[in-house]
């Protein structure tokens, strides 16, 4: 699905839907039909009834543009079973930029802060950084897992791995080349 699909998904989620009286009807009729396969799938995905529910309904959102459109389904259950697959990656997704600079101060003001200022050389590396590098090896610096690092700026593990990988690198090139 593109992301003008996804668009309309969203929208789709946030007003009213109004469908031509022919594909209400499709959408009655596959409803009808696969609700029970869509919802157990949803739970064998992610072993949690309520969540089931949700990435269900969502299911059925996405498939309103194709309806819409008046496109043909021609295999039903594997198509929904997509859908069902790329509602649980959106809800397993974490939310990215979510912080608030309130936040950072709130956390900032529970660590506690070195005696001493740090040497010009470690300024001017991490002013050598990119953003995102130089924001990962400050939190690593604090002693924050990779873990609690991603928690924090909403991203998953393994990025904030390789991110922290990168700005080591990084770190090591410029202190041979200083």
């Amino acid at each position: 699905m593109d992301r003008t699909e996804d668009r309309a998904t969203e929208r789709a989620a946030q007003e009213p839907v109004r469908l031509a009286p022919e594909a209400a009807a499709r959408l009655d009729a596959l409803f009808r039909e696969y609700n029970d396969f869509v919802v157990r799938y949803a739970v064998s995905r992610v072993g949690d009834d309520d969540l089931a529910q949700d990435i269900a309904q969502n299911a059925w959102l996405r498939i309103i543009p194709n309806l819409r459109r008046g496109e043909a389904i021609k295999d039903p259950r594997s198509f929904l079973a997509v859908l069902v697959k790329r509602s649980v990656c959106d809800y397993r997704r974490p939310a990215r930029n979510n912080e608030l600079p309130a936040d950072w101060t709130d956390a900032m003001a529970s660590f506690s802060l070195p005696v001493s200022p740090p040497a010009d050389e470690d300024v001017v590396a991490l002013a050598a950084l990119p953003v995102a590098q130089a924001r990962v090896i400050k939190l690593a610096a604090q002693g924050l897992s990779q873990r609690e690092i991603a928690a924090r700026l909403g991203q998953w593990r393994s990025a904030t791995g390789k991110t922290l990988h990168r700005a080591a690198r990084n770190l090591r090139v410029l202190a041979l080349a200083g």
